[in-house]
């Protein structure tokens, strides 16, 4: 069922891709990945918020793990471009939303950043797809945990359904942002190392090391994390003399991605230290704590309860979770307020033009655990709030999908609210600009490369859509049939 629940979500995320590249991370990234595989190299055009490294060169100060994912589907990508050169189905781009304002409409014009599109094509089409797979990684993994805690086989993947549908998760699958790689290195570990005494114990500990490592390479604020799990690993156990032992294993798993980061910072800034976020652009952990936090949970622009309605399920099953899995329990706390200390703190505490609160993707599944378990267990409420949750996460996710993400700012910058500075930022709602553009947009510009690519018409579009369709209903036939099997509950 492994490969029918990931065929599924990523079927699901591939349809609904955006098709190009609309955030500076993403161009980043993109770049990178650009760079490495026509030439071997890190450095990059000079673009907004590259760093000068060394020989005056530019490069990215993002982590290179996204970059380095991307190169088999940059590689399709080349391949398709070979083939097709030209072809406009992968340059099938939004060109516009309309936005009330008052009794005007406002058309707003989408940080697109398609100048790559329009020379690369394909390229640019395919490693967009990235994310699409990463996360069905994360859905998958986070399936085998909710099964590794207790649940069917189907209630694990309805459990899933609100984690992929009702979370950001969705929306970040169409970019190239390091989230959801962050988060499916994360609940990889998490679903390895929760339970420290389990059989398989080293190739476990590999595994979740390595897993480690390739959250390190997307970003260097992994690092603690895997300190954390270390620390889990060493009081979990049991025993002092064997949670070192395992905690050593783990760590010696981990050498490979810090090895790669340092030799990384030391390649483009001259210092293993130096990662890019040296220069005065960013201005380090100065925002005030409390204001970071209370903007990250409760402001209309960027709150988790707002952007990711089904994480409230923790309420419900935090007693129960507590009493049964204490120290697993322990480890999602000590990972989450990590999370949130540190990024409620970073200067660009929001993520930039971004949806909901991106540095809090990662710990999201970890948030929906107890809350699930609690579904599982059938307990009362549970399931209809649940779905009530879910189905409010959802309507805000699609309109995510649906607007790109980008067009309220150029909105707000137009009629004024708004400048590059981004003073009272905070007191801004995308959700309902967002639902607003929606009502007024036509859908024939919704920001769907399936949309816009059967603008085309004809043979064209229906060629687009019958893969997805094939792999979608073979996905689903194998889901139902593991399913009915008596050993799946």
């Amino acid at each position: 069922m492994r490969t029918g629940v990931f065929l599924f979500f990523l079927a699901l995320f591939t349809v609904t891709t955006a098709g190009h590249i609309y955030t500076i991370d993403g161009y980043l990234n993109y770049s990178v990945t650009k760079s490495i595989a026509g030439r071997g190299a890190l450095d990059i055009p000079k673009f907004m918020m590259t760093v000068e490294g060394r020989g005056g060169r530019y490069y990215s100060k993002l982590g290179i793990g996204q970059s380095l994912v991307g190169l088999p589907f940059y590689g399709v990508g080349s391949l398709v471009e070979r083939i097709a050169p030209g072809s406009p189905v992968f340059r099938a781009y939004s060109p516009g939303f309309d936005i009330p304002d008052g009794a005007a409409i406002i058309t707003s014009r989408p940080q697109t950043l398609i100048k790559a599109g329009e020379t690369d094509g394909a390229r640019v089409f395919f490693t967009t797809l990235t994310n699409a797979a990463v996360a069905a990684a994360v859905c998958l993994t986070f399936w085998m945990l909710l099964k590794a805690f207790g649940l069917s086989a189907l209630s694990a993947f309805g459990g899933t359904l609100f984690l992929a549908f009702g979370t950001p998760l969705w929306v970040y699958s169409r970019d190239l942002f390091a989230e959801p790689l962050f988060a499916c290195c994360l609940v990889a570990t998490f679903y390895l190392l929760r339970d420290p005494a389990m059989a398989d114990e080293h190739r476990r500990l590999a595994l979740a090391g390595l897993a480690s490592s390739l959250g390190i390479l997307a970003r260097v604020s992994f690092l603690p994390v895997a300190a954390i799990f270390a620390g889990y690993l060493v009081l979990a156990s049991g025993d002092v003399r064997a949670g070192v032992r395992k905690a050593r294993v783990y760590g010696l798993y981990c050498l490979p991605g810090i090895v790669l980061v340092a030799l990384a910072n030391l390649a483009r800034f001259g210092s293993p230290i130096l990662t890019g976020y040296h220069t005065a652009f960013d201005k380090g952990f100065s925002n005030p704590l409390g204001q970071g936090l209370l903007w990250n949970l409760a402001s209309p622009y960027r709150s988790v309860l707002l952007y990711a309605p089904p994480v409230l399920l923790v309420v419900v099953g935090l007693a129960r979770f507590a009493k049964k899995y204490r120290a697993q329990l322990a480890l999602i706390a000590s990972i989450t307020v990590y999370v949130l200390l540190i990024y409620s703190r970073w200067w660009a505490w929001h993520g930039g033009w971004c949806w909901g609160p991106r540095f809090l993707l990662p710990v999201m599944p970890l948030l929906m655990l107890p809350g699930l378990v609690a579904v599982g267990e059938r307990r009362r409420l549970a399931l209809p709030l649940a779905i009530v949750l879910g189905l409010i996460g959802f309507g805000v996710q699609l309109s995510g999908i649906l607007i790109n993400y980008t067009a309220p700012y150029d909105y707000w910058i137009k009629i004024g609210r708004l400048d590059w500075g981004e003073v009272g930022i905070h007191e801004l709602s995308p959700v309902m600009t967002h639902l607003r553009a929606i009502m007024v947009t036509s859908p024939s510009d919704y920001d769907l490369w399936i949309v816009q690519a059967c603008r085309l018409g004809g043979i064209a579009c229906i060629r687009i859509i019958m893969p997805f369709v094939v792999v979608l209903a073979l996905a689903v036939i194998r889901i139902i049939r593991h399913a009915r099997r008596p050993d799946s509950q």
